[in-house]
């Protein structure tokens, strides 16, 4: 007889060796006896925590040839094909290999037909989240227009990519993750019922390291059986999974808070020599630092740190995570894990801001930040005056007509705060000055005249002079008439 991994050997049958998921099982239980079955369900959740295995279960429920039923006989043919995959009324599709509009169509065209067996046909996708957007499109009428005796199941580990016109016809639940503590049961279970010896904390080291992945746990087991020569040992599980003891953690953890920095490059250069993961050994450091600052943050005693640590743990824990994540893109982890142990010398530098101000240091940032606002009202304020004369200009050409807004245009007009200067040629004074009571009305100010001098005009007329004067020597001419702008 061929091996049986124990994944697959000991996969749960039926509701009640299901790990975790009791919210699920229960909803379900209760959906069968009340006859309120669904036609359409979304299991959601990690890899490896039950999602494929409960659709079995349902279908057993559904198809035991002892009726409709939340604990299925297990023996009957029905429930025996199913546990095997083969019964011919349950259609299991990989949607990651099979996920084009064809293999929907294909769905669709079977769908109508009645069950060949059993009394239902359930169609189990697994990996839906992988179908294309056509054939999310085309699998959407099946799911509006449910055939009788249908009951879809699509699993996924990206629920959040899931059409939402999808998720609007399906039940959807959520798995979560089972505690290590059930994990460690279930393995515990396992090795009794094989007859092999174990140690409980190397089961619970499995559990912590499958990270609530049932299905691996069982096969990270499998491997650590065959590894140890049937004794499963807190050693064997180390040497397979390459992380190190906690004791040498917490040595490790004990020359991180006496700052020891040579000794801890001695030793983590003999981790290197030896062969160890870094990435996991820096992992288990930080997982570590982190239990350490929260049980200490909780007032609970601890083996190596106390409340004093609690601002070194955490500069400790950010700059050790911040190099776990480069690490992990980095050719040179050891160069990086090396250095962020380094600057572990120099904590004790650090200060707080409460400490630098007792030490007479200010923080100038407020009155560089007046400054600059100073400095930008200042450049806005010619601004603000050339809008405030444009908006009293349209005031006058409202109130005394265009003229003289026309008039205004051609002057040079200063506000000075308290009164408005306009500066102006005879002509368009005298113009103007018949207008004073509406151009102080239109300013909202008094309003005085000056005579615009000409200055500029004499300059240019100065420097054409000169020009002229120098073409008359170059080519030895007199001047016969000149005028102002000509040719």
């Amino acid at each position: 007889m061929a091996y049986l991994s124990f994944a697959r050997k000991y996969r749960p049958k039926d509701f009640s060796s299901v790990i975790g998921q009791k919210h699920v099982v229960k909803t379900l239980k209760n959906a069968i006896k009340l006859g309120r079955i669904s036609h359409a369900y979304i299991f959601a959740g990690p890899r490896g925590v039950g999602k494929t295995t409960i659709a079995r279960i349902l279908t057993k429920c559904l198809n035991c040839k002892e009726g409709i039923t939340d604990q299925p006989c297990g023996v009957c043919e029905n429930c025996l094909e199913i546990d095997k995959g083969s019964f011919p009324d349950m259609y299991e599709i990989d949607a990651a290999s099979n996920r084009g509009i064809d293999d929907i169509r294909n769905i669709k065209e079977g769908v109508n037909y009645a069950p060949i067996k059993g009394r239902y046909k359930t169609y189990i996708i697994d990996e839906a989240h992988m179908l294309t957007r056509e054939a999310f499109n085309a699998l959407l009428k099946t799911l509006e227009e449910p055939p009788p005796n249908t009951v879809f199941i699509l699993a996924t580990t990206e629920l959040h990519k899931i059409p939402e016109t999808i998720k609007s016809r399906c039940q959807a639940f959520l798995f979560k993750p089972p505690t290590e503590e059930e994990i460690k049961e279930y393995l515990k279970k396992i090795l009794e019922n094989e007859g092999i010896p174990y140690e409980e904390e190397a089961l619970l080291l499995i559990a912590r390291y499958s990270k609530g992945g049932v299905r691996d746990a069982a096969s990270l087991l499998d491997q650590v059986v065959t590894y140890s020569d049937g004794n499963v040992s807190v050693k064997a599980v180390e040497e397979l999974l390459g992380i190190v003891s906690d004791e040498y953690i917490n040595s490790f953890l004990t020359l991180i808070k006496e700052k020891n920095i040579k000794e801890l490059i001695k030793q983590f250069q003999k981790l290197y020599r030896e062969g160890v993961d870094l990435n996991i050994f820096w992992k288990q450091l930080l997982d570590k630092i982190h239990e350490a600052l929260v049980e200490v943050s909780l007032g609970k005693e601890h083996p190596i740190f106390t409340e004093e640590d609690i601002k070194d743990l955490i500069y400790i824990e950010s700059i050790f995570r911040k190099a776990f994540q480069e690490a992990s893109s980095s050719e040179e982890p050891k160069n990086l894990y090396e250095l962020t142990l380094l600057k572990l010398n120099y904590i004790k530098d650090l200060k707080s801001i409460e400490e630098l101000l007792k030490s007479g240091v200010s923080i100038s940032k407020k009155a560089t930040t007046v400054e600059k606002t100073s400095t930008q009202e200042e450049a806005t304020e010619p601004k603000k005056k050339a809008d405030s004369i444009e908006l009293a200009i349209q005031k006058v050409a409202k109130d005394a007509g265009k003229i003289i807004a026309a008039a205004l245009k051609k002057t040079k007009i200063e506000d000075h705060g308290n009164n408005i200067t306009i500066f102006c040629d005879d002509k368009l004074l005298q113009i103007l000055q018949s207008k004073l009571d509406v151009l102080e009305k239109s300013f909202g100010k008094p309003v005085k005249f000056e005579k615009l001098q000409l200055k500029e005009t004499k300059k240019k007329s100065k420097k054409r002079d000169e020009t002229v004067d120098k073409v008359l020597d170059l080519f030895q001419g007199k001047i016969i008439t000149y005028k102002e702008g000509g040719q």
